[in-house]
Order: structure tokens, then sequence, then C-alpha cells
């Protein structure tokens, strides 16, 4: 009996993405010029809760996005300041005085539109773009910011034939 000996190389997905025929990158920044991997779309994460911080930014980041967190009403308000996003989400575990303050400020420093999670049962956030009660499945979540973000994410262009 013969054995066949592979080896593997871990690769990211954006990097053979060309090869799948049809396929969309999610995150990929639409008019990316680059020959390589199209640079993803970037979103501006705020939760004083860590646990709920890092659960956000794996399922964000495992879809192929760019995810900026932060515990801090400050840090965000600086962040969202200095760096370009395509979506800003506010976590529901601070309070609502401080999710009010935060919107108000970053709407005079940010152009990205804002989904604010929700406490079960708290009215939406006013002035946010999208909002979505903290309960819901992870999953309808990421499902909301691929809807947010689709006219910013391209697909995958095919290359002409050699």
């Amino acid at each position: 009996m013969a054995i066949r000996k592979t080896t593997f190389e871990v690769v990211p997905l954006v990097a053979i993405a060309p090869l799948l025929k049809g396929a969309k990158v999610l995150g990929a920044a639409q008019g990316a010029r680059t020959k390589t991997a199209a640079q993803p779309a970037k979103i501006l994460s705020i939760s004083p809760d860590m646990s709920l911080a890092t659960t956000r930014e794996m399922l964000l980041s495992t879809a192929g996005f760019h995810v900026s967190s932060v515990p801090t009403v400050g840090q965000a308000v600086q962040l969202c300041a200095a760096k370009e996003f395509a979506l800003v989400v506010i976590g529901h575990s601070m309070s609502l005085a401080e999710r009010k303050w935060l919107l108000k400020e970053l709407r005079g420093r940010c152009t990205a539109p804002v989904l604010a999670l929700r406490r079960p049962g708290e009215a939406p956030l006013a002035g946010a773009d999208y909002t979505l009660d903290s309960t819901e499945n992870p999953a309808l979540l990421l499902e909301m910011v691929i809807d947010i973000l689709k006219p910013k994410i391209s697909p995958v262009r095919k290359r002409p034939a050699q």
C-alpha cells in the first residue's frame, strides 16, 4: 500500500478568491486596484464588555471584515475622527446615556452608518441608521452587516483568459 504525503499552506481566503469562479469576497472594497487581495471593509465596534467585543470581532473578522474594537466612548470618538470606517457598531452593554452621547459625537466626526444594538425591550436608539436587538442570533447580526455594506462589497473580478 502506497502512502501519499501532502503538505498544505494556510493562505487567506482573499488570496485565493480570484481562483473561485463567481465567488464574492465579503468586505472587499469596491474599486480596489491591487493585484493581490482587495482591502476588507473596516468596521469600528464599541463595547466596554470585553467578551462581547471579542465575540463580535471574531464573528465579523471571520466573514472577511477588518474590525477595530474599542471599549470606551472617548477611544471610539478619537478613532472615528482619525480613520475612515464603512460601519460603526455600538454595543448594548454601555448605558443608554453613553450610547446617545456617543452617537451625537460620532455624527460630528464620522460619516459611516451606525448600527446600534439595543437591550431587550428597549426602543431603538434615535438617530442610528440601523438597529438590532441584542438577543438576536449572531448570524442575523452578520447578515445585517453584510446587507448594510453590500454596495461596498464587490464581487471578485474574473481575470481574462491568457
